[in-house]
C-alpha cells in the first residue's frame, strides 16, 4: 500500500470523526440552556433523532448509541419517582420513545434480517414472550403493561442482534469512556445541586444499576491494558450507585473483581479461591440475614450515621424481593405453563408497605416466572447456556459482567426484560457471542447462530458415543 493511499485513508478516518465532534460540541453547549429553562425533553428527543442518523450510516456504533443513550435519558431526565417510588414516572414513556427512534436507525442500518438472525434459543424465547403477552392480554391484563413488557424483551433481541452481526466490543468500550465519562460528570453536578437539600440520600431508579454495567465493562480492560483514563472513567461511573447507596449495584462490580482473576489465572487453586471470593461477596446482595449483619457492622463505624440516609440501615428491600420470588411461585403452581402472562399483577406482603397488587416486578426470577411460566424460565435459562457459553478471558470485562449480572442483579432487578437494561444485557451478550464466532470459524457448529443447537447436538453425540462404547463392551 502507497503512503500516498495511507495518508488519503487517515485523512478520511479524520474527516469522518467531523460530524462527531462536531455533534458533541453542540450537545454539551446547548445542555446548560436546556437545564437552565427546564427543556431537558426537547433536547432529548433531537438527540435521538441524530443518533438514529449516525447508527444507519454506521451499524458499528449502533449497540454504543443505544446503550448511552438510554443512560443519558437516566442522567438528563431522571423520572419523577425516584424520591417517592409512588409519583407517575412519566419521563419513562419519552425514553422509550426516545430508545425507540435509535434503535429504528440501528435496525434499518445493520437490516431487519440481519438482526433477527440470532441463535435458536433467542428467537425460542422471544416467541415464549409473544404467547406469554397474548395469554396476559386474554386474561385481563392492560394492552399497555403487555406491550411495554413485551418492549423489553423485545430490545434485549435486537441488540443481540444488532451487537452479533455488526458490534465492535473495542468501539463501544471506547464510547464508554469517552461519554459515560461525561454523562457522570453531569451526574455530580445534579448531586451537588440537590444536596443542600438531601444530603446524602438514596433514589430509586436504574441509572446506578446502568452505571454500574458500564463501570465494569471499561475497569477490567482499563486494568489489563494500564489504561489509566479508562480506571478512572469507571470509578467516576460508580459514584452513581455509590452515592445513591445502591447496595446491590456496588457488590455487581466488586463481584468481577475475583471472577476477573479467575478468568485470567492459570493456577487452578487460585481460581477456585477467586470464585470463592466472588460467592462470599455476592451473598449480602442475595441473602437478606448476611446482608442484615454487614449492614450492622457498616452502621457501628463511629460517625457513619451521618452519612447513611434513612432506610439504608435495614435489609427490608432485599427482603421483598425474597417474597417478590415466593409469590411468582405459588403463581406458577396455579398457571404453570406461561404463568400470568406479560402485563398480569402480582400480590405479595410488601415488609414496608404492607399488602401490594402491582405490575412491576423487581426481582428478575420473579419477574420471568410471574409472567412467563415455566415455558418462558426454560427458555431464558437455554439463552442464558447459550449467552455464557461465549464467556472468554479475550472479553474479561464483558463475560465478568454478565456472570455477575445473572448471578447478582437478576436477583433484585429484571434486568434482561425491562427496556431501561435489557439493551446492555443484548449487546454485551452480542459481543460476547460474535466473539466466540470468531475464535471457532473453523467449525461450523460453533457459529453463534446455531450455538444453542450445538450445545443439544454435542449432548447427542456424546451420548451415542456411549451407547456405542456400551455395545462393543458388551461384544
Amino acid at each position: 500500500m502507497s503512503s500516498t493511499y495511507q495518508n488519503l485513508i487517515g485523512s478520511h478516518r479524520d474527516l469522518s470523526r467531523l460530524p462527531y465532534v462536531i455533534f458533541w460540541i453542540g450537545t454539551l453547549s446547548l445542555l446548560p440552556v436546556a437545564v437552565l429553562f427546564g427543556e431537558m425533553l426537547p433536547l432529548l428527543m433531537a438527540l435521538a433523532v441524530i443518533l438514529a442518523a449516525i447508527a444507519y450510516r454506521r451499524p458499528q456504533e449502533a449497540a454504543a448509541v443505544g446503550v448511552l443513550y438510554l443512560f443519558a435519558c437516566n442522567i438528563l431526565l431522571p423520572h419523577s419517582a425516584r424520591f417517592d417510588g409512588v409519583t407517575e414516572p412519566w419521563e419513562m414513556y419519552y425514553w422509550a420513545i426516545g430508545l425507540l427512534i435509535v434503535t429504528a436507525g440501528g435496525v434499518a442500518g445493520v437490516g431487519l434480517r440481519r438482526v433477527l438472525a440470532v441463535p435458536l434459543s433467542a428467537r425460542v424465547f422471544l416467541l415464549a414472550a409473544l404467547a406469554a403477552a397474548l395469554y396476559g392480554l386474554t386474561h385481563g391484563a392492560s394492552l399497555s403493561y403487555a406491550s411495554r413488557q413485551l418492549y423489553g424483551i423485545l430490545l434485549l433481541i435486537v441488540y443481540l442482534g444488532i451487537a452479533l452481526h455488526s458490534g465492535d466490543e473495542e468501539l463501544l468500550l471506547r464510547r464508554i469512556r469517552t461519554f459515560g465519562s461525561i454523562l457522570a460528570f453531569c451526574f455530580l453536578v445534579y448531586y451537588i445541586a440537590v444536596f443542600h437539600q438531601y444530603g446524602f440520600h438514596k433514589e430509586v431508579g436504574f441509572n446506578g444499576t446502568e452505571a454500574c454495567l458500564l463501570a465494569i465493562v471499561i475497569f477490567i480492560p482499563g486494568v489489563l491494558r494500564k489504561k489509566l483514563s479508562w480506571i478512572l472513567s469507571a470509578v467516576a461511573l460508580l459514584l452513581i450507585p455509590v452515592l445513591f447507596f445502591m447496595r446491590g449495584a456496588v457488590l455487581t462490580f466488586l463481584m468481577t473483581l475475583p471472577i476477573a482473576v479467575a478468568m485470567k489465572v492459570k493456577s487452578t487453586k487460585f481460581k477456585v479461591l477467586c470464585w470463592a471470593v466472588s460467592v462470599l461477596i455476592a451473598l449480602p446482595a442475595l441473602y437478606p440475614p448476611i446482608a442484615q449483619m454487614a449492614i450492622d457492622q457498616i452502621s457501628r463505624v463511629p460517625g457513619m450515621e451521618k452519612f447513611l440516609p434513612p432506610g439504608i440501615q435495614d435489609s427490608d428491600t432485599l427482603l421483598e424481593r425474597a417474597i417478590q420470588l415466593g409469590a411468582a411461585l405459588a403463581t406458577v403452581q396455579a398457571h404453570p405453563w406461561l404463568g400470568a402472562g406479560l402485563g398480569s399483577d402480582i400480590e405479595f406482603e410488601s415488609p414496608t408497605q404492607g399488602s401490594r397488587q402491582v405490575a412491576f416486578v423487581d426481582s428478575g426470577w420473579a419477574y420471568l416466572l410471574q409472567k412467563m411460566g415455566v415455558v418462558g424460565a426454560a427458555a431464558f435459562l437455554w439463552f442464558l447456556i447459550t449467552v455464557l457459553r461465549g464467556i472468554s478471558k479475550d472479553s474479561v470485562g464483558l463475560s465478568a459482567c454478565l456472570v455477575s449480572a445473572v448471578v447478582v442483579t437478576l436477583f433484585s432487578q429484571p434486568v434482561f426484560f425491562h427496556f431501561t437494561s435489557s439493551p446492555f444485557m443484548g449487546s454485551f451478550a452480542g459481543l460476547l457471542l460474535a466473539a466466540q464466532h470468531r475464535r471457532n470459524m473453523s467449525s461450523p457448529s460453533e457459529h453463534p447462530i446455531k450455538a444453542g443447537a450445538g450445545f443439544f447436538s454435542r449432548l447427542q453425540q456424546r451420548f451415542s458415543r456411549a451407547l456405542s462404547a456400551g455395545r462393543a463392551a458388551r461384544a
